[in-house]
This record gives structure tokens, sequence and C-alpha cells, in this order.
């Protein structure tokens, strides 16, 4: 198991825990010994979020790994979750990390005229509009055109892999439960061969969630009680533990606390 590096309380500085050949780090040394070792490289981790979880909870557990991944070079692409804008993720990441870093290696697609002047933003607004067949074809195209820029932004000169953070409640509300089931299913597969790491936001109710828990490699529960927030192994099977600030290392660092 990899160590994690040390840094100041409060100085805002992020150590990367080294990836294995095998396996991504979550940033979190406690959630990689769950994980039996981390994430594997080319999997897809499914988080099953139910109505507690707002977006300081997504972000406390998940700027960890975010910033592991920047700090070694490697990139991230992301569908935010409804409730999540784009400058906002920024702002909450460019805390830890370089605004020249995030602007060079984050992309983050959106489906409405949000940020769309932003460089890290992928504009896809006019992607899923109700067109005429000529127009219709023709925004297909540039949005494939303008996904390929964007992976290779997030992939870098070296062609590392990357993570992949997908909330499915966009893509269903968007194009409807089949087309978003399809648009997973290659999604994964593609993920699988490159290597990167696929993380998976799954709201109650959608028509997509079966076909997403069967192709998970990892199926976790977030939920906030009393307590904090909760996460809990479905596969692989653990019980729950609170998600905790450091009381060391300050934030951005987290410690997992078996819950009681």
């Amino acid at each position: 198991m990899p160590k994690a590096g040390t840094s100041a309380r409060g100085s805002g500085t992020w150590t990367p825990i080294s990836d294995t050949d095998e396996r991504f780090s979550s940033g979190v040394p406690e959630f990689d010994r769950l994980l039996g070792g981390g994430f594997r490289r080319g999997s897809h981790a499914l988080f099953e979020v139910d109505g507690t979880i707002g977006p300081d909870d997504r972000s406390l557990l998940f700027t960890p790994l975010y910033l592991n991944f920047l700090y070694q070079s490697r990139g991230i692409l992301a569908v935010l979750p409804a409730r999540e804008t784009p400058h906002g993720f920024r702002a909450d990441l460019t805390r830890w990390v370089s605004r020249r870093r995030f602007d060079s290696r984050v992309r983050i697609v959106v489906y409405v005229d949000e940020d769309s002047d932003a460089p890290y933003v992928v504009d896809l607004s006019k992607s899923h509009l109700n067109l005429p067949p000529a127009r219709k074809k023709k925004a297909s195209q540039d949005a494939m055109a303008k996904m390929v820029v964007a992976e290779k932004a997030v992939r870098g000169v070296r062609g590392k892999p990357f993570v992949e953070s997908n909330s499915f409640e966009i893509a269903e509300m968007l194009f409807g439960s089949d087309i978003a089931t399809r648009m997973f299913f290659h999604g994964i597969k593609r993920a699988r061969i490159v290597g990167n790491l696929v993380l998976g936001y799954l709201r109650p109710g959608l028509g997509c969630a079966d076909a997403v828990r069967g192709n998970a490699d990892v199926v976790l529960g977030l939920h906030r009680s009393d307590l904090g927030l909760e996460v809990r192994g479905i596969r692989p099977s653990f019980p729950a533990h609170l998600v905790v600030a450091d009381p060391k290392l300050g934030a951005p660092h987290v410690s997992f606390v078996p819950a009681t």
C-alpha cells in the first residue's frame, strides 16, 4: 500500500499518494484500505446518493481524489450533478490547486449555456436540441469534435489516464433512459480499454439504474446522518464509515471513522 505524504495543517498544499500499476489511490489512505488498495484502473465506481447528499458532501469526499489526479498531471472530465456549476467546481478545487493547472487539465461538459466561455467548459448545449436533420447532424459532429479536443486536454501530451466523473441524472433527463444507458455502456467499455477511472453518481428513481449497477465494479452508498457524511460499501462490502476532516492535516485531507 502506498503511503501518504505529509503537509502542514491549513497549508493549502497537497502531497499526492502514489498510484500503483494496478490501482488509483482515492487520496485517502483509510478509503484505499477499504477498497482493497484503491480503485482498479479501468474500473467504474458507482456512488448511490440519496436526497440527503449535497454539493458540500461530494466535495468533502472527492476533493482528495481529484487533487491526487491533478497533482500527478492526470486530468478530470466531468458531467456535474444538476445542483453544481462549472464555476463553483473550479472555485472549490482552486483553493488547493493552481488555476493554471485546473484550466489546462480539467474539462466540464455542459448541456446548457452555462459558463460556456470558460476554457475549462465543453459546451454541448446544441447537441440535444430538437433541430432539423441537417442542423442536428452538424450539431452532433461539432459535439464529437469538442469532446475529442477535451479528451486530449485532460489526457495531456503524455497520454495519461484520467478520471471521468458522470452524473447519470443529466443524461437521462436530456436523452431518456434508453439512450443514457447506451451512452453509459459505451463509455464504460472505452474507459476499461484506456485505463481511466469512471466515477458515477446515481440518484434514486432513474430508469438506467439497473444497467448502471450491473456494470459497476465498485458500488458504494452515500448518506448524511445526524453524525455527518457516511459511506457504506456494497461491493466490496464494508460497514458505514463517517467522512470527517483530518484532525492533524486539515482540509482538504479527510479521514474515515467507523460509524457507531
